[in-house]
């Protein structure tokens, strides 16, 4: 589940998610829910380290949160 943030824009990313998830989205400079969206779904699918797992957790707190994918 994704932490609720007190400003707009910074959702965290939820917890529990795998070690190399973390580690791929940050090295991409992702910290955030709202920039994941930004980043695109394809994107995010094809990264080193994103697997189903992972990929379903992000999808799950991006829902609870009202975020959707907005890049490709």
């Amino acid at each position: 589940m994704a932490s609720k943030s007190n400003w707009p824009g910074h959702t965290p990313l939820p917890k529990g998610l795998a070690a190399p998830a973390r580690r791929a989205l940050a090295h991409e400079g992702i910290e955030t829910l709202e920039q994941l969206a930004e980043f695109g779904e394809v994107k995010i699918s094809k990264l080193h380290g994103m697997g189903p797992v992972a990929i379903a957790q992000l999808e799950d707190a991006m829902e609870e949160s009202g975020i959707s994918y907005s890049g490709g």
